[in-house]
């Protein structure tokens, strides 16, 4: 098209510049923005003007067309462009100018050597009036027919968010500055945000935090269960490609302390009671003051001449004396007064253990008020039953905002949590990724409701499996069809890779029930696919990756190395259709077998 004067001027001092988003644990980047700049060059007052005139001058899609193309070659400079994706702002208006033709990116896209994999385009509604409304469906629709990804920008202030949500179920939703600022210090942000992470968890939806400045805000949005992160605490947008970097300091460093302070604290330092002690070869005399001193207390700790807990002298055992005129003179008799006839049993723990650990030998000691706490050892505190249900509540809270609302399973910041936590522990961790096949044919044509079934199905089974493998097993829901199981691997590699054949058997075998006698008989059903065209498809099944990893004494494992051979194997599983199991095993100092 032949533009005038002030658009080839536009063409030709427009840039770019990129803001990443990032893994909100790990501060890997996930995929960048691309942010027009340099319209004040070009003559326009602002972005929002050069759009409106281009809209009233009806050549917005024609001008669109030339932008995407100036961004998709800046892109390609990105040294590791090949590994994220590029979000791009879309101005939905385009599908109503007179030159709107459907299918123009491609090309584009295909002369740039990229694929639509690595596109997501943006749509806000933030500065459209409501006679937008049904554009914003009518042009996520567009685009995703074609198989681009969407994003709703700008989410919570505009007009539609949620009946667009509701119709056109983006992948991603960037939940606007608005709600993102501030939100460690305001409860009514907070709960907004939830409530809007919760919907889009439900429908197996990205979320993404936009605005995040500072490190308060970027921990609240985190532990709502944001695993995407985008602002000025990460990274300020830059039109220099040398700028951008594939891992984010100030969040990688955050996340390295969190994982050391992981395994230096499970929490419970802060709320434990540094109870006086008595050792088992004191004098009575000093369990006597004691008392005296802290009459409201209700047991004294005892330990041995190493500073070992050996149990606990319970304020009640010692009634029978103390209600006695006599009563001190009496005990003072009992076989040279020795403390070792007043101890009453009471568990031990290691101030580090995990605190499902610590639970766990509470409560398999029946009739016990707390547990005793060493550390290396030595005693250090109590934990009275009390504070041990406080931790257990707080916990519970934690993971009910990270449960999926359709499976009860945890999600990702448990499922983080828990590999972070596995790579600096000795011993064989098997980490599972499994993948839904043929499961976006399957819900078009027998209905989301069916559709839920099949996820809730496959959710039960990996949740029984989680149960036989033991303590030390997580379940987790990765989100929409994706799940994840992990456990600590002690017996062969050959019967852990044997219990995930299992899952993969047993859904393959009940997923059939889904379906009607004929499509059963008939080994397929007939859908469209993402160019809109009527194929076969087999019946639904899950392929799994498995990553066996060993973790020897002293050593850690590279996370990064994780993060890429599990990427490969999810790529092989991905690829598998019908029910496969890709093995894999990666020790911790270094050597990796496929």
């Amino acid at each position: 098209m032949n533009f005038d004067k002030k658009w080839r001027k536009l063409l030709e001092v427009v840039d770019y510049a990129f803001q990443p988003i990032v893994n909100a644990y790990s501060g890997h980047v996930y995929a960048v923005e691309a942010l027009i700049r340099n319209v004040q060059e070009a003559g326009f007052e602002s972005i929002d003007a050069l759009f409106d005139a281009a809209y009233n001058e009806r050549i917005l899609f024609e001008l669109e067309i030339e932008l995407r193309l100036i961004v998709f070659k800046k892109f390609m400079q990105i040294p590791f462009y090949h590994e994220i994706k590029l979000f791009y702002n879309l101005d939905n208006r385009t599908t109503v100018m007179p030159g709107f033709k459907s299918g123009m990116t491609a090309p584009l896209l295909e002369a740039c050597g990229l694929s639509k994999e690595a596109i997501c385009f943006e749509l806000s509604e933030k500065h459209l009036d409501r006679s937008f409304v049904n554009i914003d469906h009518l042009t996520m629709n567009i685009y995703k027919q074609q198989g681009y990804r969407m994003a709703i920008d700008d989410f919570g202030v505009g007009y539609s968010g949620l009946q667009t949500l509701y119709s056109a179920e983006p992948d991603f939703i960037k939940i606007d500055r608005f709600f993102v600022d501030g939100i460690a210090s305001s409860s009514k942000r907070r709960l907004f945000v939830q409530s809007i992470i919760e919907i889009a968890q439900n429908l197996g939806i990205g979320v993404i935090a936009e605005g995040v400045e500072t490190r308060e805000d970027f921990l609240t949005c985190r532990n709502l269960g944001c695993s995407l992160i985008q602002g000025y605490f990460v990274a300020k947008p830059s039109k220099k490609i040398e700028r951008l970097l594939r891992r984010y300091g100030e969040v990688e460093a955050l996340y390295e302390k969190e994982k050391r302070d992981a395994l230096m604290s499970n929490g419970i330092e802060g709320k434990m009671e540094r109870l006086d002690y008595v050792k088992e070869s004191d004098s009575l005399h000093a369990m006597q003051e004691f008392f005296t001193k802290h009459k409201k207390a209700r047991l004294l700790p005892v330990v041995g001449d190493d500073m070992a807990p050996r149990g606990v002298i319970l304020e009640e055992s010692l009634k029978e004396y103390t209600y006695s005129p006599f009563g001190w003179a009496l005990l003072h008799n009992q076989t040279k007064g020795c403390i070792k006839n007043l101890i009453s049993p009471c568990p031990s723990v290691e101030l580090n253990d995990p605190l499902e650990k610590i639970l766990r030998i509470y409560a398999h000691n029946e009739g016990s008020e707390g547990v005793l706490v060493a550390q290396n050892g030595v005693y250090v505190g109590y934990l009275s039953a009390k504070v041990l249900l406080d931790v257990v509540n707080e916990k519970n809270l934690l993971n009910a905002r990270d449960q999926s609302p359709l499976t009860g399973l945890l999600g990702n910041r448990a499922i983080s949590e828990y590999i972070s936590t596995a790579l600096i522990k000795p011993g064989t961790w098997a980490l599972v990724y499994f993948d839904l096949d043929n499961f976006k044919p399957f819900n078009d044509h027998y209905g989301f409701r069916n559709g839920d079934r099949v996820i809730k199905l496959l959710a039960d089974i990996i949740k029984k499996t989680s149960n036989r493998l033991g303590f030390d097993a997580l379940p987790g829901h990765i989100g929409g069809d994706d799940f994840f199981l992990g456990w600590r691997v002690e017996g062969t590699f050959e019967a852990a890779v044997e219990e995930v054949q299992n899952v993969v058997a047993k859904f393959g075998f009940d997923a059939q029930s889904f379906y009607s006698k004929e499509d059963r008989e008939k080994g397929y059903i007939l859908a469209k696919d993402r160019h809109e065209q009527e194929r076969k498809f087999a019946l639904i099944s899950v392929s799994a990756a498995m990553l066996m990893v060993h973790v020897r004494e002293g050593d850690t494992v590279d996370e990064e190395a994780i993060t890429w051979c599990y990427a490969d194997l999810k790529k092989s599983a991905k690829a598998c259709i019908g029910g496969a199991v890709v093995p894999a095993t990666l020790f911790s100092r270094g050597h990796f077998t496929a």
